[in-house]
């Protein structure tokens, strides 16, 4: 019995402070995350987002392998330009460009360093 009244109040004052420990609110979504699933879509399309440029040209977003590929078309019907990045939040990288989102906007930077920055359709 004197090993039980010795362990309980120790096992209670974990419990306690396990109890008090905060948690932290979960971050915001990434771009990334927020059309991870685009490629699963019902119909079996691809989830396309429309962006505009700064150069007034549209660009259009086409999100593969959970978020973790993009392919950018300068038209809905143009030759994709296909990047990858390694992990969600990480920049895209492609053979002639590179790509990084903050939030609804994409920073598009091209082999002789032509700098697009571009704002998702409708987020406005």
């Amino acid at each position: 019995m004197m090993p039980l009244k010795r362990v309980l109040p120790a096992l209670i004052l974990v419990v306690g402070l396990a109890a008090c420990t905060e948690s932290k609110p979960p971050a915001p979504p990434t771009e990334q995350q927020i059309h991870s699933s685009d490629s699963a879509v019902a119909t079996g399309e691809m989830g396309r987002h429309p962006y505009r440029c700064s150069d007034g040209e549209p660009l259009f977003v086409d999100y593969k392998d959970n978020g973790l590929q993009i392919d950018l078309r300068r038209s809905s019907s143009a030759v994709p330009m296909t990047l990858t990045a390694p992990a969600q939040g990480l920049q895209y990288v492609g053979e002639t460009a590179t790509a990084t989102f903050k939030g609804s906007q994409l920073t598009v930077v091209e082999g002789e360093g032509r700098t697009r920055i571009c704002e998702r359709e409708g987020t406005r």
